[in-house]
């Protein structure tokens, strides 16, 4: 009775060891499972988080290396390998494109291949323009520690866009929103006058009593007389300016909205120009503070060269002369007036404007008081 109760208390002990044998494997399999998975999401988020960042890096509105942040390829991949801790980067290609189409698909630049694959930079200032986005593709090789059967690397790639400017026109409110120019009316000249002060003599005759000396005449002070009486000095004329008058002022309104302000016509394009009407009816004549101006530089030509350089503008006799290719510019230096009645601001290219892509603006800001900061813009 004693050893069945001996082996009834010993079976259980080696049935637990077999056991735990048999599970063994299968833990094992499920600790190295989770410790791969955890790899390879880590991986995966290093290389999202790579792309992301350095996408957005190369999109802000900054310099760095003498240039523009877009163009800065090798600040751009310092950014993206910053996100690299347990693995390194197999490509980290730069591409740029115009975003993208009603149907999703890429809209490209003239002379760069969109595709994410692809490594396009830098890209040329020429070639880029306000909207265009800049794509950073980051991709890494996922391999297992410890591979058990025949197992090929995964590749895992990660690809972010972001949107970048190249200049960016700053609009303000007019502030003063009225103006009044002064127009003064002459002082009066003032005439001088001449004025005596007289004083009047009185005489004053003092009786002594009866039987005594006789009375004494006291002559006034401004008379002369004997008996040692003084003579008070000469009347002098005085001279009392009469009160300056002030000039009055007839203020003049001048404001820029309304139908007494300045307005434009739609932007017009034909030949080998741009040009857009201005109608000013505040009766002055208007001083200007910048002239910015997006044309389609680089597909606006239909022929084999579509580039299209900016070689003139003219507004009321003031030229401005260059050679520019570009997607925008700021005029500088270019300040012209604005006549009364009706004027032409013309941008004149060196070959025929046959393609627009609804980039086209012309923004011209007044300077003159009552219109400060006043916007005449194209798009509005």
């Amino acid at each position: 009775m004693n050893q069945i109760i001996r082996r009834i208390q010993i079976k259980p002990r080696a049935q637990a060891m077999v056991e735990f044998m048999l599970v063994l494997p299968i833990l094992l399999l499920i600790l190295y499972g989770t410790i791969e998975v955890s790899r390879l999401i880590f991986i995966y988020t290093s290389v999202a988080n790579a792309s992301r960042q350095a996408a957005r890096y190369g999109s802000t509105a900054a310099e760095s290396n003498g240039g523009p942040r877009y163009q800065d390829c090798d600040g751009i991949r310092d950014v993206a390998n910053q996100s690299a801790f347990i693995v390194d980067f197999e490509e980290i290609n730069i591409t740029y494109d115009r975003g993208l189409d009603t149907h999703g698909a890429q809209i490209p630049i003239s002379g760069v291949d969109p595709s994410p694959e692809s490594d396009s930079c830098p890209i040329t200032e020429y070639e880029a323009r306000n909207g265009d986005r800049i794509i950073v593709r980051v991709s890494a090789l996922y391999e297992p520690i410890v591979s058990f059967v025949s197992f090929e690397p995964v590749d895992i790639v990660s690809a972010s866009a972001r949107t970048f400017l190249i200049s960016v026109p700053i609009l303000g409110s007019a502030v003063p929103t009225g103006f009044h120019a002064e127009t003064s009316t002459p002082s009066k000249t003032l005439t001088p006058t001449l004025e005596f002060n007289v004083p009047t003599s009185t005489l004053t005759l003092t009786l002594p009593p009866f039987g005594t000396q006789p009375p004494i005449v006291i002559f006034p002070s401004n008379t002369p007389g004997s008996g040692g009486a003084t003579q008070a000095p000469a009347n002098t004329p005085t001279h009392t300016p009469l009160p300056s008058k002030t000039a009055t002022i007839t203020p003049t309104a001048i404001m820029c909205s309304g139908l007494t302000g300045v307005s434009h016509g739609p932007l017009v394009i034909e030949q080998n120009y741009m040009e857009m009407a201005i109608d000013n009816n505040t009766g002055f004549v208007l001083s200007t503070s910048q002239i910015y101006v997006e044309w389609n530089h680089d597909t606006g030509h239909a022929g084999s060269d579509a580039a299209l350089h900016l070689r003139q503008v003219a507004l009321d006799d003031s030229l401005w002369n260059g050679d520019e290719l570009a997607p925008s510019k700021f005029l500088e230096g270019y300040y012209p007036h604005i006549p009364m009645g009706s004027s032409v601001i013309r941008f004149i290219f060196h070959q025929p404007y046959d393609n627009t892509d609804g980039t086209e603006r012309i923004l011209i800001m007044i300077s003159t008081p009552g219109c400060l900061n006043y916007p005449l813009d194209s798009r509005n």
